[in-house]
Parts: C-alpha cells; sequence; structure tokens
C-alpha cells in the first residue's frame, strides 16, 4: 500500500535581514534568512535556540516603486544546527501566524531601526 504524500510549502531562497525575539524577550536578536516558505523561516543567527521556545520573527520584503511589505510572525523553533566551525547556527522555525502590513516605498526599514 503507498503512503499519502505530504506536500511540502514552496520554499523562497532570500537572503534578507531578519529581526526576532523569543517568547519574553524584550529586545530583538538579528540574522539573517536562507529560505521561507508558508509555513516556515530557516536563518542565520550568531546564537543558539532551544528547540519548541516560541519566537517572533520579522522580516521585511523588498518590494517596487510602491513599497514592499513587513511580515511578522509567530511561531516555535523547530531545530538549531551549527554551522560548522564558525560562530554561527541554522535556525528552523515554523509560522503559526503572521500578519502582512505593506511598507511605503520611503519608509525606514524597521529592521535597522530600534523597536
Amino acid at each position: 500500500m503507498t503512503e499519502p504524500s505530504v506536500k511540502r510549502a514552496s520554499r523562497f531562497d532570500l537572503d534578507l535581514p531578519v529581526r526576532y525575539r523569543l517568547g519574553g524577550e524584550d529586545a530583538w536578536s538579528y540574522g539573517v534568512t536562507v529560505n521561507i516558505s508558508s509555513s516556515g523561516v530557516l536563518f542565520r543567527s550568531a546564537r543558539p535556540i532551544e528547540c519548541a521556545l516560541p519566537i517572533e520573527l520579522q522580516v521585511v520584503l523588498p518590494g517596487d516603486r510602491d513599497g514592499g511589505a513587513r511580515v511578522l510572525s509567530r511561531g516555535s523553533v523547530a531545530r538549531t544546527v551549527s554551522s560548522g566551525g564558525s560562530a554561527h547556527y541554522v535556525i528552523a522555525a515554523t509560522i503559526d501566524a503572521y500578519e502582512l502590513a505593506r511598507t511605503a516605498p520611503d519608509a525606514p526599514d524597521p529592521i535597522y531601526t530600534s523597536a
């Protein structure tokens, strides 16, 4: 008998700045995305993160002359892997909920401004 196939969400390779914070944290930490799908985000970070912790992530998607979009998502850490001998880690986080907001073309990027 053949097992039913589970369709995986399409992943988009995007090298974008991301800021994140774990549940209960006020301060944001920073990283860079590797890829994004409708169900999760894979990103590089300077710090390891324990699995199953709640996480909030913010990514600004580039746009055109009319602006881009800010994506604020909430989920949990699914996996943390050390990336070889470097001091960086690759973090996989699920997306359980998200908010999408248009950004004006000349608006400051919230990834680079303090919250």
